[in-house]
């Protein structure tokens, strides 16, 4: 920030004429109450005016600020390649293994990070699709609803009707993997079915589209990338008083 000019303003003339004014009048009987009255007046405007004074010296500086950066030219995409390509002949493989966990949890939000932190502790997860098809059994027709599963509310995430879309962002990052619908896993489907959202687009399906609504199960857990990530980055137990996770990355 740019460093303020120290301004020294000159008290006017009838300023002066006012305070000594003033100063013989205190002991007037009547003007006291009037004299009172100035001073506070005087002491409010000399506040007003020095506060403004500042303001204007800290809006200078921002414009001042703001015409550097719009003459600092946006380097080009040429520009970009190039400079990552010269990067990655010499950055060591923590660094680059370092500054892709960063890329990958500088796109998550805390719901997708505790979604994360339950899978790692379970192992698995139920994960389901709700389809439409013409007929109760056979070919579908469409995919209604994707990647809906009862890990974000078990997460206690903030946004339960998004969990399809946590999930989908999850598994497109590669930290999450699908996998076929588990046995083992029966009963948790049955909950999941109990799900308002899934309740509300099978009944969308029947009314509105006329046609019979399908769940299509799976299963999700971490992909090797996501434990690696979790391994490395996992936030340091609570008696460490804090401080950086292992692997070199703050905690998200």
């Amino acid at each position: 920030m740019a460093r303020k000019k120290s301004l020294t303003v000159r008290t006017p003339r009838a300023v002066q004429f006012l305070r000594s004014a003033a100063r013989a009048a205190e002991d007037w009987p009547v003007a006291g109450s009037a004299v009172r009255r100035f001073q506070d007046a005087e002491s409010w405007a000399m506040a007003e005016l020095a506060q403004r004074l500042d303001q204007i010296a800290e809006e200078a500086a921002e414009g001042a600020a703001r015409q550097r950066r719009s003459r600092e030219a946006p380097r080009a995409p040429a520009q970009i390649l190039a400079g990552l390509l010269a990067e990655s002949r010499r950055v060591d493989p923590d660094a680059a293994r370092d500054r892709l966990y960063r890329q990958t949890l500088s796109r998550m939000v805390p719901d997708q990070v505790a979604m994360m932190a339950l899978l790692a502790d379970k192992g698995i997860a139920p994960l389901c699709h709700v389809a439409a098809g013409r007929l109760p059994a056979g070919p579908v027709s469409a995919v209604v609803l994707t990647n809906a599963s009862s890990l974000g509310r078990d997460a206690g995430v903030l946004l339960r009707d998004y969990v399809p879309q946590y999930m989908t962002e999850l598994l497109a990052l590669g930290v999450f993997e699908a996998g076929p619908e588990e046995e083992s896993l029966a009963d948790q489907y049955e909950l999941l079915l109990a799900d308002t959202q899934l309740r509300t687009t099978m009944d969308r399906i029947r009314r509105e589209m006329k046609l019979y609504p399908r769940l299509q199960r799976f299963s999700v857990h971490m992909s090797e990338y996501g434990k690696a990530l979790w391994h490395d980055c996992r936030p340091a137990p609570a008696s460490g008083g804090g401080g950086q996770a292992p692997g070199g990355v703050p905690p998200a």
